[in-house]
């Protein structure tokens, strides 16, 4: 049977077959989008939901862009955090601690000014309609794990009349290809706003779509770095006019081997006993414990492990509030806490392409397990790197790299930053803004004719393509054609 089977799907026909449902299925979806974009222009409010389903900043300055502008009707919409072994989308409720943090992330975002509705209901444990309730034009996630979404908020099991868009919370840099550019939202995402250039060119090498709905627009999360407005967040240093030594330690949750899991970067397991150890004895530098907000429930992946049960967990972390000279910080608006560092020491993904734009070192506690994209083995170049296991390593670089003060990095660090992050002050939240602000209105340019310049450019140039993908920005458009399985960057069109 296996053999009939693989025979059948690896027949001529069979191939052929799938290629004309796969070709229809574009064109369906193609003519899907147009429609929807059409209908979406004959409105004077659009609806622009952002799903949340934890505390983050990263999406403040575009949703505050959105709000000054009558065209947009913004609401944050927050959904409960779903770990392993608690699902509340299967009528489990929300334990005590869950629902105070649930609560107090819908309180973050209210404070904010931020339009903002609970998805669960905790008085009959319910979910609200998304579709009926909202009725969204546009919803925009950040987290393309379908799993931490209730069923009914999944983009395959929502209407079609919706443009959906998806913003990384995190910069890609491990190598986990069909999770970060083949899941359901990156296939049926009208758009996907990337940090980079680089990432651009790697939805383009692992997508299935070849990255055909992938714009480069910078990554909205480092605005306030950017614009200097990192002030506004929140400063936790216990000691904030102290010239102590001032250290982020920002554990990832991956902990274990199990082969079920994707991802295994921590090291925390190695070495938790002795950050705190070294933090009680060294009052003289200062620490925020900087957690992945998955930490805490990192004993449902080793469940034999008693240390790492949630209630031991929650114990830890108390015990590091308590120390004079720490902190525990583990909510979303953390570049204050970045800025305002004197280095950083972490196993965690995003924050080593983020911590460069703050300008400090940064220690990678490594395990052989750790697996980088093309990105990745660039950005982790700019980190002084130790075994988790390695105590004296890590000692070692507090001591020569922060208190003897030789970064022999410092120059490494600004050139991977210039070469790939550095957006010459440019906000990524603005040009997102402006990207939706001339695609869905009629107010600042003509679609029609815009095609027509760019196919007028293509047409000039001897290229006939089947496919082209535009990149939006002020004045110009970077135009991409699809030639025979390649795709060809062309010259900037500037728009008059």
């Amino acid at each position: 049977m296996n053999f009939l089977k693989k025979f059948l799907l690896g027949s001529t026909y069979a191939k052929k077959a799938k290629s004309k449902y796969n070709t229809l299925s574009k064109k369906l979806d193609y003519i899907t989008t147009q429609n929807n974009l059409e209908a979406i222009r004959n409105k004077k409010k659009i609806n622009i939901i952002f799903v949340f389903y934890f505390r983050t900043s990263g999406m403040d300055s575009l949703i505050d862009l959105l709000n000054r502008d009558d065209s947009f009707n913004v609401t944050v919409l927050l959904i409960p955090f779903k770990t392993l072994t608690f699902n509340v989308y299967k009528n489990d409720k929300l334990h005590e601690s869950q629902l105070e943090e649930y609560n107090d992330n819908y309180d973050y975002f209210k404070n904010k000014g931020f339009n903002t509705i609970k998805a669960y209901n905790e008085n009959n444990n319910s979910l609200l309609d998304i579709e009926l309730e909202l009725m969204p034009d546009i919803i925009f996630y950040m987290s393309p794990w379908e799993g931490i979404l209730p069923p009914e908020y999944r983009i395959h099991n929502l209407p079609q009349n919706i443009l959906y868009c998806y913003i990384p919370y995190s910069m890609y840099l491990s190598k986990l290809k069909n999770d970060q550019f083949n899941r359901s939202l990156q296939k049926k995402a009208w758009k996907i706003f990337v940090q980079t250039p680089l990432h651009k060119q790697l939805a383009i090498k692992y997508s299935n779509n070849k990255g055909s709905n992938v714009l480069v627009t910078g990554y909205p999360k480092m605005d306030p770095l950017i614009e200097n407005t990192e002030d506004t967040m929140p400063k936790i240093w216990k000691n904030q006019d102290s010239d102590k030594i001032r250290i982020i330690w920002a554990p990832h949750y991956s902990i274990g081997t199990d082969k079920d899991v994707k991802l295994a970067f921590s090291t925390f397991e190695h070495n938790y006993k002795f950050f705190y150890d070294y933090a009680k004895n060294h009052p003289e530098i200062e620490w925020v414990f900087k957690p992945h907000p998955k930490l805490i429930y990192a004993g449902e992946r080793i469940p034999n492990n008693k240390n790492f049960k949630l209630e031991n967990l929650k114990e830890y972390y108390e015990k590091w509030n308590e120390l004079p000279n720490a902190t525990v910080y583990e909510r979303g608006d953390y570049l204050n806490v970045f800025k305002s560092s004197d280095a950083m020491i972490t196993d965690s993904i995003s924050f080593l392409a983020e911590y460069l734009y703050a300008d400090h070192p940064g220690l990678l506690l490594t395990r052989p397990e750790q697996e980088f994209n093309e990105f990745g083995e660039i950005i982790k170049e700019g980190w002084y790197k130790v075994n988790g296991k390695d105590l004296n390593g890590i000692e070692k670089f507090i001591n020569d790299v922060l208190i003897e003060g030789k970064d022999h990095l410092k120059s490494k660090r600004k050139d991977i930053y210039n070469s790939y992050l550095n957006r010459n002050g440019v906000s990524a939240s603005q040009t997102i803004y402006k990207y939706l602000k001339k695609t869905l209105t009629n107010e600042n340019w003509d679609l029609i004719k815009l095609r027509q310049l760019a196919n007028k450019y293509l047409t000039n140039n001897c290229l006939i393509s089947n496919y082209l993908n535009n990149l939006l920005f002020d004045n110009m458009i970077i135009s991409y054609s699809y030639l025979n399985n390649t795709f060809i960057k062309l010259e900037v069109i500037l728009i008059f």
